[in-house]
């Protein structure tokens, strides 16, 4: 098998038991669309750490005179997101990402990412010093980011891209392959994904980062016409397959840094 770095997988065991002593407690999934905010603090527009998001949690605690230490994880969970802290799929990947950059060649992603669609200098300005708030699926997309590469040559670090998604095709997703198995011919049998996401079926609070896996029965086909489970889910009642499977395009791409 292979994986990411050990340094990755400690950002993706971190938001899936957010850092709060004694409890057990997954980071719920957050859009900034949906919160109606921008360039606020980093941990209330779906891009903050997992400790940003434990910190501030603890702040806003206190703030209320409320010790969230004796909450239960159900309670705490639903305090997160009452208080709409969480992370967005695309900030998710950044800091997993962000760590198997600094793993791999020692170099922080914020350093090698591009905004070619930023033309106002301000902007590109502010792009350096508020790289997470501004890296979106497109962004990570984008050609000078990332490129394309075929099923059979997956592997840890890759991002599965699905493009207009969701109610009225408008948003893309973005996950991330943080492992991969290959037979004894080095064929490709089974890849697992991590991403933050949100199904129809979770109702308010049960959403979240959370793992998956594909398992390929057909390394000549899509990944589309590959077996998807999660959350012990697989075909269509699997809504990121279903959400795949009604995406405008799918692809796997890898960034250029990762090369």
């Amino acid at each position: 098998m292979q994986t990411l770095s050990p340094a990755a997988l400690a950002v993706i065991n971190n938001y899936l038991h957010l850092p709060f002593p004694g409890k057990n407690v997954s980071c719920p999934y957050m859009n900034n669309r949906r919160a109606g905010m921008r360039g606020g603090l980093r941990v209330l527009i779906g891009k903050g750490t997992p400790d940003d998001i434990a910190q501030e949690a603890k702040i806003i605690g206190m703030r209320e005179h409320t010790d969230i230490q004796k909450f239960s994880d159900e309670e705490l969970k639903r305090f997160l997101m009452d208080h709409r802290i969480g992370i967005d799929c695309s900030g998710f990947a950044y800091y997993v990402l962000d760590a198997e950059l600094a793993a791999k060649i020692n170099r922080p992603l914020a350093s090698v990412l591009k905004f070619p669609e930023i033309k106002n200098p301000l902007r590109k300005l502010l792009t350096r010093f508020r790289t997470p708030e501004h890296t979106s699926v497109a962004v990570l997309a984008h050609e000078k980011n990332s490129k394309e590469i075929t099923l059979d040559d997956v592997r840890p670090g890759d991002m599965i891209v699905l493009e207009d998604i969701g109610m009225g095709n408008q948003r893309d997703h973005v996950l991330l392959v943080h492992d991969v198995i290959r037979d004894e011919k080095n064929t490709l049998s089974e890849l697992g994904y991590t991403h933050s996401f949100q199904w129809s079926t979770d109702g308010k609070y049960a959403h979240g980062v959370r793992q998956g896996r594909v398992r390929i029965h057909d390394i000549s086909q899509t990944l589309i016409h590959q077996t998807w489970e999660e959350q012990e889910k697989t075909g269509e009642t699997n809504e990121t397959f279903l959400h795949a499977q009604k995406a405008r395009t799918v692809a796997i791409r890898r960034l250029r840094a990762l090369e």
